[in-house]
């Protein structure tokens, strides 16, 4: 095998023991010849070390290294690394007919829950026979356009599977089309009009829970500022909520008020309504946390006090929302339950396309602080 004397510059030629050891010539270790455009290939590698490819290969691999003695094995792997042998992922996928890929589709990096999710997902993923799967995460900012052209770029690089966090009903046709494809997971939203493995949350439930402490609490007109309805999250909080509150005589006032976006900003914008309203509300469900650090600092900023003057309760128990001078209430979202069943949905579907999936949807939990 070729390398370069570091200090001569002159080309000398290594046997198999001389390149695992890293040899040594006046002080400095003696490295592959600087002018070969690539790392050194399976084959060389193999020379090298006076081995056979097939054992070296099997070394290697995550799947057959138990084939190769443990000796001979850590001779390979130290050798690789001194070498800077890299396996060829390309080869590797052609020769398996997977390319240990999976395409993630986010609407929002910013959004804690989501990365919580996410990163849950891919834990379990690495931890139930999947280590070398590589996340190709996109995100979309709810744009059905920048949907479609991730959707494509995950089929273009044939990616083994695609996980969606971001789904809305008006994805429902290129979904539909790209399952048709590879297995395609929902996490966190559902879609209408199309039958998906996905791994949700009750978000029903969580609305009604909210409508139910509203109601022990002894409130009479209430309001629930909503998320925008492209998302099922938002309209199965809404309603739940609006389901208890028929059932317990609570009177919602304004009867609609729905945010484009699930931001502070949108909590803040939106208190001037609630202000109007008649009879004024005093209790407030905001469909996600964010929202409803937006409606406490307006309504602190006006000279009005939480819980006394509006009672407040968010969705999905961010790590702010823990840390507010008035820690908000706020309904806790199975984040654990939902990337670990998403996970365990792709792996199974990447394994045998034909496994008998099922959705499954996680109860949330109310959890009641100073803020209501």
């Amino acid at each position: 095998m070729t390398a370069i004397d570091c200090k001569t510059n002159v080309p000398i030629t290594l046997d198999g023991a001389e390149a695992l050891a890293g040899v040594q010539r006046g002080g400095d270790f003696v490295k592959k010849d600087s002018s070969r455009s690539s790392r050194p290939n399976m084959k060389e590698l193999a020379e090298a070390l006076n081995l056979d490819r097939s054992t070296v290969s099997r070394a290697l691999s995550e799947d057959k290294s138990h084939l190769v003695g443990l000796e001979t094995r850590l001779r390979v792997r130290e050798a690789a690394m001194k070498l800077g042998y890299r396996t060829d992922l390309t080869a590797a996928a052609l020769r398996k007919g997977r390319t240990d890929t999976v395409g993630i589709i986010v609407s929002d990096l910013e959004n804690e829950i989501f990365i919580t999710v996410l990163r849950q997902i891919m834990a379990e993923l690495h931890g139930t026979g999947l280590p070398n799967i590589t996340p190709l995460i996109g995100e979309t900012r709810d744009d059905l356009s920048a949907t479609r052209d991730l959707l494509h770029r995950f089929l273009s690089r044939r990616v083994d599977a695609i996980i969606s966090l971001a789904a809305s009903d008006d994805q429902a046709d290129i979904l539909r089309s790209a399952a048709e494809q590879v297995p395609i997971v929902l996490a966190i939203r559902s879609i209408r009009g199309i039958d998906l493995p996905s791994a949700l949350c009750d978000d029903q439930a969580g609305g009604a829970m909210v409508a139910a402490h509203f109601a022990a609490r002894g409130h009479k007109y209430v309001c629930q500022v909503q998320g925008p309805v492209a998302a099922a999250t938002f309209r199965n909080r809404a309603l739940g909520f609006s389901h208890v509150c028929k059932q317990s005589g609570l009177v919602e006032v304004p009867s609609s008020l729905i945010v484009r976006n699930a931001t502070t900003q949108e909590g803040r914008d939106s208190f001037a309504s609630i202000l109007n309203a008649s009879p004024r509300p005093t209790a407030i469900f905001a469909h996600n946390d964010s929202i409803a650090i937006g409606l406490v600092e307006d309504l602190r900023s006006g000279g009005f006090r939480c819980p006394e003057d509006f009672a407040i309760v968010g969705f999905n128990n961010t790590q702010i929302s823990r840390v507010l001078a008035i820690p908000l209430s706020t309904v806790d979202y199975p984040t654990v339950e939902v990337g670990r069943h998403a996970a365990r949905l792709v792996s199974n579907l990447i394994e045998n396309r034909d496994y008998a999936w099922k959705t499954s949807v996680f109860s949330p939990s109310l959890l009641v602080r100073a803020s209501s």
